[in-house]
Protein backbone atom coordinates (compact mmCIF):
# COMPACT_ATOMS: atom_id res chain seq x y z
CA UNK A 1 0.00 0.00 0.00
CA UNK A 2 0.89 3.36 -0.47
CA UNK A 3 0.93 4.75 2.46
CA UNK A 4 1.06 8.59 1.46
CA UNK A 5 -2.49 8.06 0.00
CA UNK A 6 -3.74 7.95 3.72
CA UNK A 7 -2.71 11.68 4.27
CA UNK A 8 -5.03 12.33 1.47
CA UNK A 9 -7.88 10.19 2.55
CA UNK A 10 -7.66 11.95 5.96
CA UNK A 11 -7.40 15.22 4.55
CA UNK A 12 -10.48 14.54 2.87
CA UNK A 13 -12.28 12.68 5.59
CA UNK A 14 -11.79 15.48 8.06
CA UNK A 15 -12.70 18.74 5.53
CA UNK A 16 -15.67 16.71 3.67
CA UNK A 17 -14.49 18.74 1.43
CA UNK A 18 -11.91 17.74 -1.63
CA UNK A 19 -11.32 21.98 -2.15
CA UNK A 20 -10.64 21.98 1.47
CA UNK A 21 -8.15 19.30 1.72
CA UNK A 22 -6.30 20.62 -0.94
CA UNK A 23 -5.98 23.78 0.23
CA UNK A 24 -4.77 22.51 3.66
CA UNK A 25 -2.42 19.96 1.94
CA UNK A 26 -1.78 22.71 -0.83
CA UNK A 27 -1.82 20.77 -4.24
CA UNK A 28 -4.08 20.54 -6.41
CA UNK A 29 -7.79 19.50 -6.48
CA UNK A 30 -6.53 16.19 -8.90
CA UNK A 31 -3.71 15.22 -7.26
CA UNK A 32 -6.94 15.25 -4.40
CA UNK A 33 -9.01 12.97 -6.46
CA UNK A 34 -5.93 10.91 -7.99
CA UNK A 35 -5.06 9.38 -4.31
CA UNK A 36 -8.23 9.31 -3.47
CA UNK A 37 -9.03 6.94 -6.32
CA UNK A 38 -5.75 4.89 -5.96
CA UNK A 39 -6.48 4.14 -2.80
CA UNK A 40 -10.02 2.74 -3.21
CA UNK A 41 -8.14 0.69 -5.94
CA UNK A 42 -5.92 -0.30 -3.66
CA UNK A 43 -8.20 -1.71 -1.45
CA UNK A 44 -10.92 -2.83 -3.91
CA UNK A 45 -13.91 -0.38 -1.67
CA UNK A 46 -15.52 2.86 -2.13
CA UNK A 47 -14.37 4.94 0.38
CA UNK A 48 -16.42 7.88 0.34
CA UNK A 49 -19.93 8.79 -1.36
CA UNK A 50 -19.73 11.98 -3.93
CA UNK A 51 -22.64 14.21 -2.77
CA UNK A 52 -23.51 17.69 -4.35
CA UNK A 53 -22.83 19.21 -0.81
CA UNK A 54 -19.09 17.18 -0.54
CA UNK A 55 -17.81 14.08 0.34
CA UNK A 56 -18.75 12.10 3.00
CA UNK A 57 -17.47 8.86 4.28
CA UNK A 58 -18.94 5.63 3.21
CA UNK A 59 -19.23 2.72 5.94
CA UNK A 60 -15.79 1.20 4.82
CA UNK A 61 -14.09 4.86 4.70
CA UNK A 62 -15.63 4.84 8.72
CA UNK A 63 -13.63 1.70 9.55
CA UNK A 64 -10.71 3.16 7.79
CA UNK A 65 -11.12 6.33 9.96
CA UNK A 66 -9.44 5.49 13.15
CA UNK A 67 -6.82 2.65 11.43
CA UNK A 68 -5.30 6.04 9.07
CA UNK A 69 -5.37 8.09 12.63
CA UNK A 70 -3.51 5.67 14.51
CA UNK A 71 -1.18 5.15 11.71
CA UNK A 72 -0.58 9.04 11.12
CA UNK A 73 0.37 9.47 14.80
CA UNK A 74 2.62 6.52 14.85
CA UNK A 75 4.82 7.73 11.96
CA UNK A 76 4.38 11.27 13.22
CA UNK A 77 5.79 9.99 16.51
CA UNK A 78 8.63 7.96 14.51
CA UNK A 79 9.68 11.00 12.81
CA UNK A 80 9.79 12.89 16.40
CA UNK A 81 11.98 10.30 17.84
CA UNK A 82 14.32 10.01 14.99
CA UNK A 83 14.37 13.97 15.00
CA UNK A 84 15.18 13.65 18.68
CA UNK A 85 17.97 11.42 18.37
CA UNK A 86 19.96 14.97 16.86
CA UNK A 87 22.78 15.19 18.70
CA UNK A 88 24.44 18.04 16.80
CA UNK A 89 23.98 21.56 17.20
CA UNK A 90 23.16 22.39 13.69
CA UNK A 91 19.57 22.04 11.59
CA UNK A 92 16.54 24.19 11.12
CA UNK A 93 15.17 25.06 14.15
CA UNK A 94 11.28 26.37 13.71
CA UNK A 95 10.46 29.34 16.57
CA UNK A 96 6.74 30.45 16.49
CA UNK A 97 5.24 33.56 18.33
CA UNK A 98 1.82 35.69 18.12
CA UNK A 99 2.46 38.16 15.21
CA UNK A 100 3.01 41.75 16.63
CA UNK A 101 2.52 40.99 20.67
CA UNK A 102 5.98 39.69 21.46
CA UNK A 103 8.18 40.51 18.22
CA UNK A 104 9.96 43.56 19.39
CA UNK A 105 10.60 41.51 22.94
CA UNK A 106 11.55 38.06 21.43
CA UNK A 107 13.31 38.86 18.19
CA UNK A 108 16.95 40.32 19.61
CA UNK A 109 17.18 37.18 22.02
CA UNK A 110 16.59 34.85 18.72
CA UNK A 111 19.30 37.28 16.50
CA UNK A 112 21.98 36.89 19.85
CA UNK A 113 20.94 33.06 19.60
CA UNK A 114 22.37 32.36 15.54
CA UNK A 115 25.08 34.57 16.08
CA UNK A 116 26.25 32.35 19.00
CA UNK A 117 25.18 29.34 17.42
CA UNK A 118 26.07 30.10 12.97
CA UNK A 119 25.29 26.23 12.09
CA UNK A 120 21.46 26.36 13.14
CA UNK A 121 19.20 27.67 10.51
CA UNK A 122 16.46 29.20 12.71
CA UNK A 123 12.76 30.38 11.21
CA UNK A 124 10.28 32.15 12.83
CA UNK A 125 6.22 31.99 11.57
CA UNK A 126 4.82 34.89 13.38
CA UNK A 127 1.22 34.29 13.78
CA UNK A 128 -1.81 34.56 15.69
CA UNK A 129 -2.98 31.19 15.05
CA UNK A 130 -1.81 27.90 17.25
CA UNK A 131 0.34 26.08 15.50
CA UNK A 132 0.97 22.30 16.01
CA UNK A 133 4.00 20.62 17.93
CA UNK A 134 2.86 17.54 17.65
CA UNK A 135 2.62 17.49 14.02
CA UNK A 136 6.07 19.82 13.70
CA UNK A 137 4.62 22.79 12.13
CA UNK A 138 7.10 24.28 14.73
CA UNK A 139 10.19 22.92 17.06
CA UNK A 140 9.69 25.99 19.75
CA UNK A 141 6.27 27.81 20.62
CA UNK A 142 6.13 31.10 22.56
CA UNK A 143 2.62 31.65 23.70
CA UNK A 144 0.77 33.87 25.61
CA UNK A 145 -1.79 31.76 27.39
CA UNK A 146 -3.27 31.16 30.55
CA UNK A 147 -3.11 27.04 30.30
CA UNK A 148 -0.13 25.73 27.95
CA UNK A 149 -1.26 22.24 26.75
CA UNK A 150 -0.02 19.49 29.51
CA UNK A 151 1.32 17.37 27.01
CA UNK A 152 4.18 19.54 26.14
CA UNK A 153 7.46 20.50 28.14
CA UNK A 154 6.89 24.53 29.38
CA UNK A 155 8.61 26.83 31.03
CA UNK A 156 6.77 30.54 31.97
CA UNK A 157 8.61 33.29 30.86
CA UNK A 158 6.63 35.98 32.78
CA UNK A 159 3.11 37.48 32.76
CA UNK A 160 2.57 40.22 30.16
CA UNK A 161 1.63 43.56 32.03
CA UNK A 162 -0.67 46.03 29.51
CA UNK A 163 -1.31 49.71 30.22
CA UNK A 164 -3.03 52.87 28.50
CA UNK A 165 -0.64 54.92 26.04
CA UNK A 166 -0.97 58.01 24.00
CA UNK A 167 0.92 61.19 22.95
CA UNK A 168 1.05 64.40 24.72
CA UNK A 169 -0.43 66.20 22.20
CA UNK A 170 -3.68 64.29 22.30
CA UNK A 171 -4.19 63.66 26.02
CA UNK A 172 -4.08 68.08 25.98
CA UNK A 173 -6.33 68.18 23.21
CA UNK A 174 -8.66 65.33 24.48
CA UNK A 175 -8.55 65.28 28.08
CA UNK A 176 -9.47 61.56 28.61
CA UNK A 177 -9.07 62.08 32.37
CA UNK A 178 -12.03 64.52 32.19
CA UNK A 179 -15.36 62.15 32.24
CA UNK A 180 -17.62 65.18 31.29
CA UNK A 181 -15.95 66.89 28.85
CA UNK A 182 -13.59 64.56 27.25
CA UNK A 183 -13.20 63.65 23.37
CA UNK A 184 -10.70 61.00 23.62
CA UNK A 185 -11.49 57.42 21.93
CA UNK A 186 -10.12 54.19 22.77
CA UNK A 187 -8.13 52.53 19.50
CA UNK A 188 -10.13 49.29 19.97
CA UNK A 189 -9.00 45.62 19.19
CA UNK A 190 -10.59 42.33 19.43
CA UNK A 191 -14.21 41.87 18.38
CA UNK A 192 -15.73 45.12 17.77
CA UNK A 193 -18.69 45.24 19.76
CA UNK A 194 -20.01 48.27 22.13
CA UNK A 195 -18.26 47.80 25.04
CA UNK A 196 -15.52 44.42 24.68
CA UNK A 197 -13.90 43.07 27.91
CA UNK A 198 -10.92 44.37 27.67
CA UNK A 199 -12.48 47.80 27.81
CA UNK A 200 -14.54 47.29 30.55
CA UNK A 201 -11.53 46.35 32.30
CA UNK A 202 -9.42 49.11 31.46
CA UNK A 203 -8.76 52.77 32.56
CA UNK A 204 -11.35 55.20 31.26
CA UNK A 205 -14.23 52.72 30.25
CA UNK A 206 -16.63 55.03 29.62
CA UNK A 207 -14.83 56.21 26.42
CA UNK A 208 -16.09 54.99 22.73
CA UNK A 209 -13.65 53.68 20.58
CA UNK A 210 -12.29 54.98 17.15
CA UNK A 211 -11.85 51.63 15.30
CA UNK A 212 -10.67 48.49 15.84
CA UNK A 213 -7.06 46.49 14.72
CA UNK A 214 -6.30 43.23 15.68
CA UNK A 215 -2.65 44.04 14.98
CA UNK A 216 -0.38 45.61 18.04
CA UNK A 217 2.07 47.34 15.88
CA UNK A 218 -0.73 48.88 13.75
CA UNK A 219 -2.91 49.94 17.52
CA UNK A 220 1.02 51.43 18.54
CA UNK A 221 1.11 53.30 15.27
CA UNK A 222 -2.34 54.48 15.55
CA UNK A 223 -1.71 56.22 19.01
CA UNK A 224 1.46 57.44 17.72
CA UNK A 225 -0.01 59.44 15.52
CA UNK A 226 -2.79 60.96 17.51
CA UNK A 227 -5.86 58.51 16.62
CA UNK A 228 -6.67 57.56 20.28
CA UNK A 229 -5.83 55.73 23.32
CA UNK A 230 -3.91 52.37 22.93
CA UNK A 231 -4.42 49.61 25.47
CA UNK A 232 -1.22 47.51 24.66
CA UNK A 233 1.60 45.89 26.47
CA UNK A 234 4.18 47.80 28.43
CA UNK A 235 6.64 46.10 26.12
CA UNK A 236 5.37 47.70 23.08
CA UNK A 237 4.11 51.16 24.56
CA UNK A 238 7.33 51.28 26.53
CA UNK A 239 9.98 51.37 23.40
CA UNK A 240 8.61 54.21 21.80
CA UNK A 241 9.58 57.84 23.95
CA UNK A 242 6.62 60.26 22.38
CA UNK A 243 3.77 57.84 23.90
CA UNK A 244 2.85 58.56 27.44
CA UNK A 245 1.57 55.75 29.80
CA UNK A 246 -1.74 56.65 31.47
CA UNK A 247 -2.28 54.05 33.94
CA UNK A 248 -0.74 51.50 35.85
CA UNK A 249 0.51 47.93 34.30
CA UNK A 250 -2.12 45.29 34.81
CA UNK A 251 -1.42 41.84 34.65
CA UNK A 252 -3.09 40.15 31.31
CA UNK A 253 -1.90 37.07 30.05
CA UNK A 254 1.45 34.57 31.10
CA UNK A 255 4.10 33.74 28.34
CA UNK A 256 5.22 30.39 28.05
CA UNK A 257 7.84 28.89 26.13
CA UNK A 258 6.99 24.99 25.07
CA UNK A 259 8.21 22.27 23.16
CA UNK A 260 7.73 18.72 22.63
CA UNK A 261 8.24 15.85 24.90
CA UNK A 262 9.98 13.83 22.04
CA UNK A 263 12.40 16.87 21.08
CA UNK A 264 14.25 16.97 24.37
CA UNK A 265 17.56 15.32 23.69
CA UNK A 266 17.45 17.65 19.98
CA UNK A 267 20.58 19.44 20.44
CA UNK A 268 19.77 22.72 19.04
CA UNK A 269 15.96 22.51 20.96
CA UNK A 270 17.73 21.69 23.91
CA UNK A 271 20.04 24.93 23.38
CA UNK A 272 17.50 27.34 22.55
CA UNK A 273 15.28 26.88 25.31
CA UNK A 274 18.27 26.89 27.87
CA UNK A 275 19.19 30.29 26.14
CA UNK A 276 15.79 32.09 26.59
CA UNK A 277 15.63 30.31 29.59
CA UNK A 278 18.88 32.51 30.94
CA UNK A 279 16.85 35.60 29.78
CA UNK A 280 13.95 35.08 31.96
CA UNK A 281 15.23 38.17 34.51
CA UNK A 282 15.50 40.27 31.34
CA UNK A 283 12.04 39.22 29.50
CA UNK A 284 10.10 39.29 33.03
CA UNK A 285 11.56 42.51 33.53
CA UNK A 286 10.22 44.25 30.24
CA UNK A 287 6.65 42.75 30.45
CA UNK A 288 6.03 43.63 33.54
CA UNK A 289 6.03 47.21 33.07
CA UNK A 290 8.47 48.40 35.41
CA UNK A 291 10.74 50.87 34.00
Amino acid sequence: MNWDNLKYFLAVAQNNSMRSAAKQLKVSHTTISRHIDELENQLNVKLFDRLPDGYRLTQSGSELLPIALQTDDNLLSFGRNVTGRDAALEGKLVVTFPDGMIVDLMMPYIFEFMENHPQIFVKTITSLQTLDLSRREADIAIRVTQNPPEHLIGRKLGTLHQAAYATQKYIDQHSPIDDLNTSAKWIGWGVPEERPKWKKGAVFPHLDTAGSFNNIDIQVAAARRGLGIAYVPCSQGDLHTDLIRLSEPKPSFDIWLLSHADLRATARVRAFRQYIIRKIPEIELAISGRK
